[in-house]
């Protein structure tokens, strides 16, 4: 390979020449896994070619041929495999060349893997006041769908400087990404143990009692980094499962303070054993109402479940902290 032929070319410069070589039809499917304005980048940077020498056509696909060519040797038959068919094919200085590089790749990658449990949303909490080059090496570090879903919660004029830093980011060194690795899992870590510090697991299980389904999302994230915090706060949620686990004197103090047409909303997609015990706590009349409500119903929005389902968790909650309820005597 004729490093001399790129020597001052750009990553950008590298890939819009690459995709002008390998054609339309192949751009298009790579372009399906990059962020918006990455593309955007690389498109503007097609534009402003005029022609390819042959020299350089064939020092990029050789370029981006190695790195296809050594990834697959390192994952099918490991680094001393590798090594030696690149020994073989380049010589000693170039194969050592490629393989540092590569490593220096894994290595970072492997450095910011704890990110693939956070949410997007809360990742780019983490990191929106760094630096627009700091963000850019913590993105390009991250698989592609997972970095342009982080990049799209930026603020737009961010958003445009970290898609500039990463399509022209050069070799960083491996000090650095291990440096910005660590600083980044300590904010991580100094985050969640104040949620614990300051006491705070019963107000976040209350918040995410609030979020519906949504809120399992967000404790698999939290589980992701921290598994003890996530128990605590799991231990302190009130769902509507729960409720329908409590005794049926609870359950049928609950239903007497909540209209009986929010009651059939919420149970519109019940199984028969969760309608059994809500129609087991009733009396005749109740549940000859409840049915008449239930049967009136046609297609109902999951949203319209959800608000429902809060509104009945709302009181089974009021009257839990009142004593009506001793959710400890149903666990």
């Amino acid at each position: 390979m004729d490093n001399e032929v790129l020597k001052g070319m750009s990553m950008l410069d590298k890939v819009s020449h690459f995709c002008v070589l390998i054609g339309e039809e192949a751009t298009v499917k790579i372009f399906q896994h990059l962020p918006k304005n990455v593309v955007e980048d690389i498109s503007t940077s097609v534009t402003l070619i005029n022609s390819i020498d042959k020299e350089t056509s064939l020092a990029i696909l050789e370029e981006f041929h190695l790195f296809t060519r050594s990834k697959s040797f390192i994952s099918s038959g490991g680094y001393d495999y590798a090594r030696d068919i690149l020994y073989k094919s380049l010589g000693k200085g170039e194969a050592d060349e490629v393989l540092a590089k590569l490593s220096r790749m894994k290595l970072a990658s492997q450095s910011f893997a704890y990110l693939d449990a956070i949410n997007p949303k809360q990742l780019c909490d983490f990191i929106k006041d760094e630096s627009p080059q700091t963000i850019a090496v913590i993105l390009s570090h991250m698989e592609a769908p997972k970095a342009a879903d982080v990049l799209m919660q930026l603020e737009e004029d961010i958003k445009v400087k970290v898609t500039m830093q990463m399509a022209t980011i050069k070799d960083v060194s491996p000090d650095v990404v291990r440096t910005i690795s660590v600083v980044l899992e300590k904010k991580l870590e100094s985050l969640l143990s104040s949620i614990v510090d300051v006491g705070g697991v019963k107000v976040v299980a209350d918040m995410l009692n609030r979020l519906g389904p949504k809120s399992q999302d967000i404790l698999k994230n939290i589980n992701g980094v921290d598994t003890s915090l996530a128990t605590k706060i799991k231990e302190n949620m009130f769902v509507f499962e729960d409720l329908l686990n409590l005794d049926g004197e609870y359950i049928m103090k609950i239903l007497q303070n909540v209209d009986t047409g929010d009651v059939a909303v919420a149970m519109k997609n019940a199984t028969d054993d969760d309608m059994l015990k809500i129609t087991g706590a009733m009396s005749q009349r109740a549940s000859d109402r409840f049915k008449e409500e239930f049967e009136m119903l046609t297609k109902v929005k999951i949203k319209d479940i959800e608000s429902s389902q809060r509104k009945m968790l709302d009181v089974a909650q009021k009257m839990i902290e009142e004593g009506v309820i001793d959710r400890d005597m149903d666990e």
